[in-house]
């Protein structure tokens, strides 16, 4: 949720100017998708979803906690891959000014609703919470620029994709 509203607030202006295309993937279904974009006001155009059982896209790019175990089980990688210190460095870093706006406080509710993605089971929903994401540059077949996110928050820098992409 932070992310889509600072690529759209942040990186966006940037790359229309220098007519560089922007896709983000999320995990879940084409529903949840509507209300995301709606909620972010974030393009429906550049947003695809991943609603495979195995979060397949996100395996193919490597993400971490998208390997699977001889039994077909996710491999979960532990509680630091879901928040570790490099969250809290992120954080700290960019500041939760972003962050605060869209959970919001008990009074002042923010944008963000709750969108578990749905698998075919409770434990392959489950799984899907688990998975974390990345940011990749690619100039046709080649990738310029490419970050996968220790946990949770853990970003790349909005700078150095815009540096990497040649929009900065």
């Amino acid at each position: 949720w932070e992310r889509a509203v600072q690529l759209r607030r942040d990186a966006l202006p940037a790359l229309e100017k220098n007519n560089i295309k922007l896709a983000v993937v999320g995990i879940g279904s084409l529903d949840s998708g509507e209300t995301f974009a709606s909620r972010t006001e974030f393009p429906k155009s550049m947003l695809y979803v991943d609603d495979s059982d195995e979060s397949e896209a996100y395996r193919a790019a490597g993400t971490r906690n998208t390997k699977r175990k001889p039994d077909g089980k996710a491999d979960f990688e532990g509680i630091g891959s879901m928040w570790s210190q490099a969250t809290n460095d992120a954080l700290k870093e960019r500041g939760k000014k972003d962050l605060d706006a869209i959970t919001g406080s008990l009074f002042k509710p923010g944008i963000y609703t709750p969108l578990m993605p749905k698998g075919s089971t409770m434990t392959r929903s489950m799984e899907k919470t688990m998975v974390q994401g990345g940011s990749f540059v690619f100039e046709g077949d080649t990738v310029l620029f490419e970050h996968y996110d220790e946990s949770s928050g853990a970003h790349a820098g909005i700078d150095d994709i815009l540096k990497a992409a040649g929009a900065a």
